[in-house]
């Protein structure tokens, strides 16, 4: 643990705390979208399961760009 967070792993420890916060509020909207679709109309939860498909397709992207981004750059220092 004491080796957890360095001055070299630094912005990959940052990578991973965003990317859980992001999944953290998609998850908390899941939550949401679920618990509240029977006040709902019927519009309305599809306009939250659209939008949380979106969200989570663009997050699955996102982090994989990023993590390739990474790597790929350190490939590049090696």
């Amino acid at each position: 643990m004491k080796n957890f967070i360095t001055k070299e792993n630094i912005w990959y420890r940052l990578q991973q705390l965003i990317i859980l916060v992001l999944h953290l509020v998609l998850l908390k909207w899941m939550f949401y979208t679920l618990t509240n679709s029977g006040s709902l109309s019927l519009n309305e939860v599809l306009s939250h399961f659209v939008g949380m498909s979106i969200m989570g397709a663009i997050l699955i992207r996102g982090c994989a760009y990023w993590a390739n981004y990474h790597y790929q750059k350190d490939l590049k220092k090696k």
